[in-house]
């Protein structure tokens, strides 16, 4: 979603897909040079509008809901549920050019400076404390980040969408870390269940906040069907949300198979920022759906506003 060029795209692709020698489908073809450029068109003109929602909403505090892929955790750690409470934390900024061919890929994409998340330690702690004594989630916590795979702080779930919405302010954040990826993980149930017990211990709360979902819709980078989208399951999945029925997803993660694993366990993210929202009485707005075998990815943007704009939400 932040590569910029059509080159950049294609040797993306190549990458991930054909240099792994994934068979990729037969749409693929139509992705020529007009078709990307609208795609990354597309994009930018739905980050505008979700930074243009959150600016108007201007929070006092935002929660940051996302995954890790070996950036912070090895295989000596993979926890379901954890929260960041370092005070301060860098996060690389997304994008920049891709490695020519034949040149190895590095996971630090950007050439720009990373950028400084202001973590609400205090509002972190309390929340933390409410969600493990008060609403039963076991939940670690750490005060260090050290990464492992990126030059720099916070796995690209946070970086990524902080990298536009906190363009001109610096929002202080809440980082919650979800298992997305790495299995077994959470079920839909439990990521539903944790958004609706945030969105309960601070509806009172005299402050603004918003609540970020990120990651991916239907993939997997990399995998066996890198390429392949499950373009159903992600437009029922955007059908549910956008009817205010996040809790139908339940049924996802309840079984195994090849649709459901990798990055497509990134839409948990969503599912948590749906039951806090839902909870608040909102639907979701869809912004924008594509599925781009390019792109390996089912690309989505949507937003949350309860009715008297108490909190405000975005998912991508």
């Amino acid at each position: 979603m932040y590569l910029k060029t059509e080159s950049d795209w294609n040797r993306a692709w190549e990458l991930l897909s054909l240099d792994r020698g994934v068979p990729q489908p037969a749409s693929v073809e139509l992705e020529d040079g007009p078709k990307l450029r609208e795609y990354i068109s597309r994009i930018d003109a739905g980050h505008a509008e979700l930074k243009r929602q959150f600016d108007l909403y201007d929070p006092d505090i935002c929660i940051i809901i996302g995954g890790d892929q070996n950036e912070m955790f090895d295989r000596s750690n993979v926890p379901q549920l954890m929260f960041f409470l370092g005070e301060r934390e860098k996060a690389e900024y997304p994008g920049g050019p891709m490695p020519a061919k034949g040149q190895p890929y590095s996971p630090r994409m950007s050439n720009l400076p990373p950028m400084d998340i202001d973590i609400d330690v205090e509002f972190s702690k309390w929340l933390l404390d409410k969600l493990v004594k008060q609403e039963g989630f076991d939940i670690a916590f750490s005060y260090e980040a050290k990464p492992l795979a990126r030059g720099h702080g916070l796995s690209h779930a946070f970086g990524n969408p902080a990298s536009y919405l906190f363009e001109g302010n610096n929002t202080p954040t809440v980082i919650i870390y979800e298992n997305t990826f790495d299995a077994p993980s959470l079920s839909a149930k439990r990521c539903y269940d944790l958004g609706a017990a945030i969105a309960r211990l601070t509806r009172h709360d005299p402050r603004k906040i918003a609540i970020v979902g990120s990651g991916g819709l239907n993939h997997d980078p990399g995998g066996k069907r890198s390429g392949w989208i499950d373009e159903p399951m992600d437009r029922w999945f955007l059908e549910q949300l956008a009817q205010g029925n996040g809790r139908a997803t339940q049924a996802l993660y309840t079984f195994d198979s090849d649709t459901m694993v990798a990055g497509t366990g990134e839409t948990r993210a969503w599912i948590t920022t749906a039951g806090a929202m839902e909870e608040m009485g909102s639907r979701a707005t869809i912004l924008d759906y594509m599925p781009v075998a390019k792109g390996v990815t089912g690309l989505g943007l949507a937003y949350w506003l309860t009715d008297q704009q108490e909190h405000a939400v975005a998912a991508e």
